[in-house]
Order: structure tokens, then C-alpha cells, then sequence
């Protein structure tokens, strides 16, 4: 375990914003997913957390999976969205990178940030953090069950978002268990179709259509989905400063 003098000097050392639940600028959307609102810890640009979309999906994905997670993130974007994801292999980088690549916001949700997981994701990071930002309920990793934090930053995803697109899952994982809560807390969930050889992908799409995600043929109509949406509590968030 860190102390505390380790955790001021590691906050200290990059630039890491603390905001406790008093705070009026603390994100408000977190407590549809926390009965018991949690420090976060912000690292990056501090601006409005309103028209965010999530966009999740498999580390295992498929090329015309990662071509649409790059291409919905620069539309995103364009479309003056921010992009919401948690920074893994696969959809998530592809996702904030497109983003990036149209000089758009993107947040990346952490599960936390001393010893970045992946590692190979810290130059992604640290260009996130120029324009946008990286948030987190933790500094450290917890000594024990550590899995079950990338669980609870799917809930902080879901709940930064006005809308989840599921780029592609099995029919198990963290971006299912990401739909799973937004299905839960009533927060759109859109699956674009995608032509992919792989069973489990196939089968987790149909997983998701068969409990009612919004599908959508292409990129555009993803765009289109979402803006046809009403607006929600998120669109309502004051910024952190």
C-alpha cells in the first residue's frame, strides 16, 4: 500500500486534480451508478462533461471492427460529441484515437492510474490528456480482487454517457457488462452491423439485438440515432471548473 505522502507526491508529480462528492463541480451523472459517491481523480483538460457517447467494445476485434471504432470517434467528433472509453486494446484505442485524429475530446475512464493498464496504451494517454482527459476512482491499484475495478469503470463509462455503442462484443465481457448497465439505468444502447467472421462476435451482436439495443447499418446512422435521442440528465452537468 502506498502512503499518503507517496499518494500527494504521485498526484503532485502528474497533475492530478482531486474531487470529493462535496465539490460543486464533482460529475453528478456518477450517482446513477454509486449509492456512495467516490473521490475521482482527474487528470488532463477540466471542461464540461456534457454530450458524451460511450463507445466499447472487444480487445479482440475485428479489422472492420477497429477501421469503425476509428471511423465512429472522428464522427463523433465532428459531430461535437465527446468520446467516452476506457482505454483497452482493440475498440477503445481505436475509438479515442480517431477521435484524437479530428482534434476532437475524448475521456478516458481508468481503472486506475499508477502502473497504466494496458502499458502500451501511455503515449495514447498522454495525448488524451492534451485536449481531453483521464478520470478515475482510484490512484492505485487495490491489493486485492483488482479485476472487479475494471467492472466499476465500466459503470463510471455508462454513466458519463449519453448513449453506449457497442462496436463489437462476445457475448460475455466488460463491454457487454457495459451494456448490461446501461440497459439498466435507461441509457441507450446502439450495436452497429458489422461484417465479421468471427461466431462470438456474431453471437454477441444477436445477444444484444435480442434485448432491445438500437442496431444500426453504418456509421451515419449511429450519428443519426443519437441525435434523434432526448436529451438526458448528462446534458445537463455543470463543468468541474
Amino acid at each position: 500500500m502506498m502512503g499518503k505522502k507517496n499518494e500527494q507526491n504521485f498526484i503532485e508529480q502528474n497533475g492530478i486534480y482531486v474531487i470529493d462528492p462535496e465539490n460543486p463541480k464533482y460529475p453528478t451523472s456518477i450517482h446513477k451508478v454509486r449509492k456512495k459517491l467516490p473521490k475521482i481523480y482527474h487528470m488532463g483538460q477540466l471542461f464540461e462533461y456534457d454530450d458524451g457517447i460511450a463507445v466499447v467494445g472487444t480487445r479482440k476485434c475485428s479489422e472492420n471492427g477497429q477501421l469503425f471504432a476509428q471511423n465512429i470517434g472522428k464522427l463523433l467528433s465532428e459531430n461535437n460529441y465527446k468520446v467516452v472509453s476506457g482505454l483497452a486494446k482493440g475498440i477503445d484505442a481505436f475509438a479515442h484515437s480517431g477521435c484524437l485524429e479530428n482534434n476532437g475530446l475524448t475521456i478516458a475512464v481508468l481503472a486506475w492510474f499508477h502502473e497504466l493498464s494496458p502499458k502500451s496504451n501511455k503515449e495514447l494517454l498522454e495525448k488524451i490528456v492534451e485536449t481531453g482527459c483521464a478520470l478515475s476512482e482510484n490512484l492505485f491499484s487495490p491489493p486485492e480482487e483488482p479485476k472487479y475495478e475494471f467492472l466499476k469503470r465500466d459503470d463510471i463509462i455508462a454513466a458519463l454517457s449519453n448513449a453506449v455503442v457497442v462496436v463489437e462484443t462476445r457475448s460475455k465481457g466488460g463491454a457487454k457488462y457495459t451494456a448490461n448497465v446501461a440497459k439498466k439505468k435507461k441509457i441507450p444502447v446502439i450495436i452497429p452491423k458489422i461484417n465479421n467472421h468471427d461466431a462470438e462476435l456474431q453471437d454477441g451482436f444477436k445477444v444484444l439485438e435480442d434485448e432491445g439495443a438500437m442496431v444500426a447499418k453504418d456509421e451515419d446512422e449511429v450519428i443519426k440515432i443519437i441525435k434523434s435521442l432526448p436529451k438526458s440528465d448528462n446534458q445537463q452537468l455543470d463543468s468541474f471548473l
